[in-house]
């Protein structure tokens, strides 16, 4: 499911683009929903409490919390330089203050069908190519590795250690909103701890212990779901499931 978010305060360009959207998906065999938001100040509240989009159309002239500070609260307080931001407005000219932001595109009133099209397609083949790498961001920097390279990633408060094949990274965000990114390899065996089984090389009922020697533990909360998964990925191993 295609996680989409419209959110301008004229409420009748909001029922336009949704339904343009929802064609565009139709179009391209793509499964979507759709959710609307008339001010920046109720967007923000569901961010907060946990609301994650693949693909958001924002307008930048809301009235209190506009757009931008949306845009800032999405990068930096969420630490999400997953989601697509597309920007809308009457105005052009806000190029400096988008920068930092990184909006995948940004397009003037009023939005044409071919502009939806060509920016959700667009949305569409970076997130597939994206598949096989992890981001992080570091003050304005974003760095991306293949996630095939990497063993396991441990947390302290809101510091992640990202350990590699070779070598390590810090950088600071939640580990619960990083395993939402990360593909069917990965496994979260604690509150702290999320592994890729390619890495692991000996399991026991309480621990792991990964390919560079490291012990990390399976709280309790996890053990019903890490046996699960194990027993899931070694089948797959072996008949290519």
């Amino acid at each position: 499911m295609y996680r989409i978010g419209i959110c301008d305060d004229d409420k009748e360009l909001c029922s336009g683009l949704e339904e343009q959207i929802y064609q565009t998906a139709k179009e391209l065999s793509v499964k979507a929903d759709v959710e609307v938001w008339y001010s920046g100040e109720s967007i923000l509240k569901d961010l907060g409490n946990g609301v994650r989009l693949d693909l958001l159309f924002l307008d930048i002239e809301l009235v209190r919390e506009n757009g931008i500070s949306v845009g800032k609260f999405i990068r930096g307080e969420m630490e999400d330089i997953q989601t697509h931001i597309v920007y809308i407005s009457a105005k052009q000219g806000y190029a400096m203050q988008l920068f930092k932001i990184q909006p995948l595109d940004f397009l003037v009133k009023p939005i044409s069908d071919e502009q939806i099209r060509e920016v959700f397609s667009r949305s569409i083949r970076q997130r597939q190519s994206l598949k096989s790498c992890f981001g992080y961001q570091k003050g304005s920097a974003v760095f991306r590795v293949p996630t095939k390279d990497i063993a396991y990633f441990t947390s302290m408060d809101k510091k992640i250690r990202l350990v590699t094949k070779d070598g390590e990274e810090e950088f600071y965000g939640k580990l619960k909103n990083i395993m939402e990114e990360l593909p069917a390899d990965f496994m979260m065996i604690h509150k702290s701890h999320i592994v890729n089984q390619l890495y692991v090389s000996e399991y026991a009922y309480d621990s792991v212990k990964m390919s560079d020697g490291t012990v990390l533990s399976i709280s309790k909360p996890y053990r019903k779901d890490v046996r699960g998964k194990i027993k899931q990925y070694r089948r797959a191993e072996l008949y290519g499931e």
